[in-house]
């Protein structure tokens, strides 16, 4: 009799964990809502258990910070937590910095991007763009904070230049650069942000967690600690 319970017991336990692989199978996660492009993530979207969501301007220096010590650690970010943490990690880019009047050339860097991502070659583009800022500017301290020497305003040459360096298809971005084709959804994204965000960019949201600002000094491995610092109290919101 005892056995047979024994038996009995063994044969549910299998059977729930039969069912749970099933289950999981056809439910394979958590999916991720309310992306606002999908070329501006990295993660996966359909499985994703956290959502880290950065509102950026391109001329935005604080920002360009953050991005900066991201790139040069990327390897350790996206083990750490895009892959181990499973993190869907979002940039809205928005020209807020022309919108307030601190930069003439957010406006059409953020068109840029909008155009990369057309091209599904958002971060190609991105990578080229902060790279180029850094090389002509913010390592000749221009443009480096608010009380900085300001970049000029820049060409458009600047910006297809940033995409032809980062592999993009220079015609077709060309053509959406002068044709301003993604100047619309630039300004209902800003929009959007503005709405959400109660200063400045960067702002940043992840799970219930939200943060302005990100404090540095262009050093890519010490702001690195503060990235970190930042992604540790995201995830402890969940």
């Amino acid at each position: 009799m005892k056995r047979g319970i024994r038996i009995g017991a063994i044969v549910l336990v299998f059977g729930v964990f039969v069912a749970l692989a099933i289950y999981n199978s056809l439910n394979p996660g958590p999916k991720v809502t309310g992306v606002w492009n999908d070329a501006m993530t990295i993660g996966n979207k359909e499985t994703a258990k956290h959502h880290f969501i950065m509102y950026t301007d391109i001329f935005c220096p604080y920002c360009d910070k953050f991005s900066n010590a991201v790139t040069a650690n990327w390897d350790d970010f996206n083990k750490k937590y895009i892959e181990d943490e499973n993190i869907l990690f979002e940039i809205r880019v928005t020209d807020i910095n022309y919108l307030s009047g601190h930069s003439n050339n957010s406006l059409p860097a953020a068109e840029g991007a909008y155009c990369a991502a057309k091209q599904e070659k958002f971060w190609d583009y991105y990578h080229a763009i902060l790279a180029k800022l850094y090389e002509d500017y913010h390592s000749q301290g221009i443009g480096v904070d608010r009380t900085s020497p300001r970049i000029p305003d820049l060409e458009t040459d600047y910006f297809t230049d940033a995409a032809n360096r980062g592999g993009l298809d220079y015609d077709s971005f060309a053509t959406c650069m002068q044709n301003h084709e993604t100047k619309d959804e630039v300004e209902k994204n800003t929009n959007r942000a503005t709405n959400t965000i109660s200063s400045g960019v960067p702002f940043f949201v992840f799970d219930k967690f939200s943060y302005n600002g990100f404090a540095g000094d262009w050093d890519a491995m010490e702001d690195y600690k503060n990235v970190e610092l930042l992604m540790k109290a995201g995830l402890k919101t969940k």
